[in-house]
């Protein structure tokens, strides 16, 4: 038996043959014609490569929504196209020059100190690869499996991830890749044991041969002795067992041991979202970021939001959706010094009357067709909400003037996710009909650490006593005004912070719906 220590990427067990995943440079062998042509055909395969992504994103949900959208991004990326046109100009095939501009612009990336962007190299190549299947038809670079298999590559990308069948995967080992990567992030979404860091020596010897990991503690072995395996079977048949147990917790109340009743929500982006979190038993949807599908210039009309939102409270069935309203900083937001800190959420909406207007119409107009609560991000002054509401009323207005049918009720709330909402809770709880809380964002601004720098992470505790005394204030807030308030954000799915909002006074919470039946089981065993 030979062991291994790789890093955990994405929980649980895996047992089995490994399948070895070996890259090749496709486009090298491939007949080249003359510049012209080469430009003509890197072009059309670059626009079919990006319809493709349109299909994909159209299906996908959550993440893998997200690293699709991300590669149009990289694949439009003019510096990139202008590199592929440079060396197919200077004679280059063009399949040969996407692979060889891509390998250059990984390899900068790279180079960069910060860590988040490093692992985006991948995501390059992945887009990459997308135009040279394209130009030579996809090369198998992912073996047919005739059974389940643990893959074993350098690195692995989404796209080789979501190209097989998940029930023939068993689990993946990169000898590289990142915890963050989007491949190991793809691997948590599907519910695939992963480790990353494995090393060359691993990957020069493991093709054919039986294959553990534990994808919790990075533990990885080759060719296991008898204990190992009869170790890892019992671990396996164990977290089955536990499958068919949470069947019957889906149908518990939830309640905690000492009675205190609970509600778990879901937070979703998309219809495909909203219908998993509807078969996870969640209680309706916590949050719904509306701008991962509605975004200005893209998907904005009225009648296209409207559909949309239609969609998602049809998949809710009766249960209540709390739609967000756009919560990014539009077209322009990458051109701002600090992002986080502009014009991001209701501040955007404001500053872009017409645009706000249209999409408070289109919300009305889906209220009609299920339970729906409208939430305002980014909010810091009663002022804000109440510029909000005005919208709100000339987009009712405009309603009745076109005699087009609406819903005159629908409840409007406050994202509480800066520190200046959580010292105002008391004058925003008069204007609100209830409160969200995004303890990420608090924790971000309280300790101005961004969250999404890998350089400051020690200055954004998981743990924050001053965010808990901000949770605090905004429950009292609430309580006062008799309205609800809800946690929604990672954090919740984390049983001992649970605990703590639970402890704090907060009686809803929304998590990923993958989420939900682990904090339920946790929290029905405390006392408060």
């Amino acid at each position: 038996m030979e062991k291994y220590m790789a890093v955990p990427a994405s929980d649980g067990l895996a047992f089995g043959p490994v399948c070895r995943v070996r890259r090749s440079m496709s486009g090298m062998g491939r007949a080249v014609l003359n510049p012209r042509q080469e430009e003509a055909a890197y072009r059309s395969a670059l626009t079919r490569a990006q319809q493709n992504l349109d299909q994909l994103i159209a299906k996908a949900s959550g993440d893998e929504k997200a690293i699709f959208q991300a590669q149009q991004v990289m694949m439009a990326d003019e510096g990139l196209q202008n590199e592929v046109l440079a060396y197919i100009h200077a004679g280059a095939g063009a399949a040969a020059a996407v692979e060889r501009a891509a390998g250059i612009f990984a390899g900068r990336i790279r180079a960069l100190d910060d860590d988040y962007l490093r692992e985006r190299a991948c995501d390059v190549l992945d887009a990459c690869y997308r135009i040279v299947d394209v130009l030579d038809g996809p090369q198998a670079q992912m073996p047919p499996l005739n059974s389940p298999s643990i893959l074993a590559a350098e690195e692995l990308y989404p796209t080789d991830i979501l190209s097989i069948d998940r029930r023939m995967i068993l689990g993946l080992v990169m000898g590289a890749g990142s915890a963050n990567a989007h491949a190991s992030i793809i691997a948590r979404t599907m519910g695939i044991p992963a480790v990353v860091l494995a090393g060359q020596e691993f990957l020069d010897v493991c093709d054919g041969k039986i294959a553990a990991i534990n994808g919790s503690t990075g533990d990885l072995c080759l060719e296991p002795d008898e204990a190992t395996k009869a170790r890892f079977a019992h671990s396996i048949r164990r977290a089955r067992r536990h499958t068919l147990t949470e069947e019957r917790l889906r149908y518990a109340a939830c309640v905690t041991r000492d009675g205190t009743p609970f509600e778990l929500y879901a937070n979703c982006s998309t219809v495909e979202d909203v219908r998993a979190a509807v078969d996870a038993d969640a209680q309706g949807v916590g949050l719904l970021l509306s701008e991962y599908t509605v975004r200005p210039g893209e998907n904005d009309s009225e009648e296209a939001q409207y559909q949309f939102y239609t969609a998602c409270l049809n998949a809710a069935k009766g249960k209540p959706v709390t739609i967000s309203t756009y919560g990014g900083n539009g077209p322009e937001g990458a051109l701002e010094p600090n992002p986080a800190l502009g014009m991001r959420g209701i501040r955007y909406s404001l500053a872009h009357p017409q645009w706000f207007q249209t999409q408070m119409a289109a919300l009305l107009r889906a209220g009609v067709q299920g339970n729906l609560r409208v939430v305002l991000p980014m909010v810091s002054t009663a002022d804000d909400v109440e510029r909000a509401l005005e919208f709100l009323h000339a987009a009712k207005a405009s309603l009745r003037k076109r005699r087009v049918p609406f819903s005159e009720n629908v409840p409007v709330g406050v994202m509480i996710e800066t520190p200046a909402a959580a010292l105002s809770a008391r004058e925003l709880a008069r204007k609100s009909a209830f409160f969200h809380i995004s303890t990420t964002n608090l924790a971000q601004y309280a300790h101005a650490a961004d969250r999404g720098s890998a350089t400051v992470q020690e200055y954004f505790p998981q743990f924050s006593p001053a965010v808990h005394r901000m949770v605090s204030m905004t429950v009292e807030a609430a309580a006062e005004a008799r309205i609800p308030v809800c946690v929604c954000c990672e954090s919740a799915a984390r049983p001992e912070l649970a605990e703590v909002y639970l402890r704090l006074g907060v009686r809803q919470l929304s998590m990923a719906y993958g989420s939900l039946l682990g904090i339920k089981e946790y929290l029905m065993g405390i006392s408060l």
